[in-house]
């Protein structure tokens, strides 16, 4: 299947030339807000940068801003600071139910997000991925397995580069593969996938989410304006994503650890893809990261790759090599007889339960961070049952204690250092000592990367690397 753009050429000219000397305002200094600002001075835009930080916690954004002709305004809170926009364009961090968004969509002002300006001005079609865990995973497996294939492909989103950033790349024939959030999703209008995937749905986020259902549906939003020329990858063991799924008005291409009926299934220990004929692909183990929720990923970047007509062979090459990024199930080389593993991208209780439950060998796990409103029964259990020993920290960590068993070895730490000094103290020769926060970092770190470049540097600094 060769995918085509749902922007023609001539849409996305007229759409430029509707944005020269209109004055829109980019609310959000992050890397989407800075690439959004730098497409919209491109097309002659008259640009306003506004973030709620001070001008001096945010020095280069408004540099680079004023450099570009940009206005800032900083410590931003009300729209009546940005009121002569004739659009705003928020970043994911900015909630959509923000004072200053609301009184521009209550003023008729057109509100959207960085995800929409980037597809309103993208020539290429749109492969998305989205769910609550495994996102990541996904799109750079797909993205492997397509260098592998050669296909000439762009890979943005929350992965790296914001999709606005990766314009300058874009042609009618080089698919986007883009990983796409909730808080993403929530500020699309038009935005329309030639490809789109939840792969799961639990709760999540429930401290930006009104409810499970709000996050849900705002998932659900990646299907909403596909149509019967486009294709929903359909996870068939997730209930919720199974649901989603199902509502599009896409061609389905299902998936299943179990279902035989899928379309693409694990048979008899082998990956089976049934799109465009039957193939056999690979092992249903040759995939490095251990796990059934990875086999899941495994599966939907499988069916991605085979509607867009890659070969058996470069999928199979692709699933076997793929390397894990850093912070993923990442091993921390250090001396010794314990195994140190920096799961830090673990920022919910699910996918720290996945991660947790993959585990071949007894573990000590440092668990904790800031509270997400998440459910955290499930951890709780599988810590109580399986854990040698628990190491908790940040502001969740009484709430995961209260529901930890009598009976489990739970230990609380003020700070990285001793929850790693702890751990190491409670594990044998022979243990994982795992860093599976099951919630996101801003308690204690800048955000989770530095939460597990923190962990790596306690851990070496300990064992004498």
């Amino acid at each position: 299947m060769t995918l085509k753009p749902v922007r023609t050429t001539e849409q996305i000219e007229a759409f430029r030339a509707s944005l020269r000397e209109r004055p829109i305002a980019v609310i959000g200094a992050g890397r989407s807000g800075m690439a959004c600002v730098r497409r919209l001075v491109e097309v002659g835009a008259q640009v306003s940068l506004a973030d709620s930080k001070r001008c001096e916690a945010i020095p280069h954004a408004v540099a680079e801003a004023r450099a570009l002709g940009a206005k800032t305004v900083c410590g931003f809170e009300r729209f009546a600071e940005i009121a002569g926009a004739r659009m705003v364009v928020a970043s994911p961090g900015v909630p959509w139910d923000h004072p200053a968004l609301v009184a521009a969509r209550e003023a008729q002002v057109e509100t959207i997000g960085t995800l929409e300006l980037g597809y309103l001005l993208c020539p290429a079609p749109i492969i998305a991925v989205t769910g609550t865990n495994g996102k990541g995973t996904t799109c750079r497996l797909v993205s492997h397995i397509l260098r592998e294939a050669g296909v000439e492909h762009i890979l943005a989103g929350n992965i790296g580069e914001p999709l606005a950033e990766k314009l300058t790349d874009a042609t009618g024939s080089t698919p986007v593969v883009v990983e796409v959030s909730s808080f993403q999703l929530e500020g699309i209008a038009q935005f329309h996938p030639r490809v789109a995937t939840v792969l799961n749905v639990a709760p999540d986020h429930l401290d930006r989410h009104p409810s499970f259902e709000d996050y849900r549906a705002a998932k659900a939003r990646i299907f909403e304006n596909q149509g019967p020329e486009d294709v929903a990858i359909v996870n068939l063991d997730d209930p919720e994503a199974r649901a989603l799924g199902m509502r599009s008005a896409a061609r389905k291409v299902t998936v299943s650890t179990e279902d035989a009926s899928a379309d693409v299934l694990v048979r008899d220990g082998r990956i089976i893809a049934r799109v465009d004929g039957e193939v056999e692909i690979c092992a249903a183990n040759a995939f490095p990261l251990p796990g059934r929720h990875h086999l899941s990923n495994v599966l939907v970047a499988t069916a991605i790759t085979r509607t867009l007509g890659v070969a058996a062979e470069a999928i199979a090459d692709g699933i076997a090599q793929y390397q894990g990024p850093a912070h993923h199930m990442e091993v921390v080389d250090a001396p010794g007889e314990i195994r140190f593993i920096n799961d830090t991208k673990a920022s919910n209780p699910s996918s720290a339960v996945a991660d947790l439950s993959a585990l071949r060998t007894p573990f000590v796990a440092i668990v904790g961070g800031k509270d997400k409103g998440a459910d955290f029964g499930d951890l709780a259990a599988l810590l109580s049952e399986r854990a040698r020993a628990t190491v908790l920290i940040g502001e969740s960590a009484a709430r995961i204690a209260d529901l930890m068993d009598d009976r489990a070895a739970v230990k609380r730490a003020g700070s990285m250092d001793e929850a790693v000094r702890l751990a190491v103290e409670l594990a044998t020769p022979g243990d994982t000592v795992i860093l599976a926060p099951a919630c996101s970092s801003f308690d204690m770190f800048d955000d989770y990367a530095h939460r597990g470049r923190v962990f790596r540097e306690a851990v070496r600094a300990l064992m004498g690397a």
